[in-house]
């Protein structure tokens, strides 16, 4: 089943979301997380004027959960309501199910505790949760499938997340997107080799690069070769 073209974007962010979480492994030993820029010096950050400051509290402040949760909530309870009006209809589900995938990618990006991480655990499991009963009523769907497995990763199960996008291209080799995210599994557990065959796979599927899979599982391959 083809990407629909809200489908294909989705993926197109989440490859690129990936490469930054992928480096972030590699570097930070994390999966997830968002780091604040810091000053160059001390000297540098003790010019930075009294307004400036100011100026870059407010922008932060409008990045933190709560505001991320705020401009999701509303989403998803409209979404919601209409499914509990009309469950027979998949359309919603989906979206449902987008909305909560959406809301832990943004969510995540501003984690910075404990109770940060957890509330980001969940938006995912809600996700995961409704891509399930959408699976159910509507089996075959690759993007959901692959969808479904990033949300998992994002949990924190990277073993289930590796075996379910294992299982996934074991039944249907042809999906860039599939590879080119167990590519991104595998690197995140430093299996190099699985990884750089992974992304070989994501390449030979995606010669035309229509989803960006060609274009990501190159430069992590050239990234693993030193290149």
């Amino acid at each position: 089943m083809a990407f629909s073209a809200q489908q294909t974007k989705r993926m197109q962010v989440v490859i690129v979301a990936a490469i930054a979480i992928v480096v972030a492994a590699i570097a930070f030993v994390v999966l997830s997380g968002a780091f604040a820029p810091r000053p160059a010096s001390d000297a540098d950050a003790a010019q930075t004027s009294t307004s400036s400051d100011a100026t870059a509290s407010g922008a932060s402040d409008e990045h933190d959960m709560s505001h991320v949760d705020a401009n999701y909530t509303s989403t998803i309870e409209q979404l919601q309501a209409q499914y509990d009006a009309d469950p027979t209809n998949p359309s919603t589900l989906l979206q449902l199910a987008n909305g909560y995938f959406d809301w832990g990618a943004a969510a995540q990006q501003v984690a910075a505790t404990d109770e940060d991480g957890k509330h980001v655990v969940d938006l995912f499991n809600q996700a995961i949760a409704r891509y399930d009963d959408y699976l159910e009523d509507n089996p075959g769907s690759k993007s959901v499938e692959v969808d479904r497995a990033i949300c998992i990763f994002y949990t924190g199960d990277v073993d289930r997340a590796i075996s379910t996008l294992e299982e996934f291209v074991a039944q249907d080799d042809t999906f860039g997107p599939a590879w080119a995210n167990l590519g991104m599994f595998y690197e995140s557990e430093e299996r190099i080799d699985d990884a750089r065959a992974a992304y070989e796979h994501a390449i030979e599927t995606d010669p035309d690069d229509a989803y960006g899979v060609l274009t990501y599982a190159q430069q992590r391959l050239d990234a693993l070769n030193g290149a």
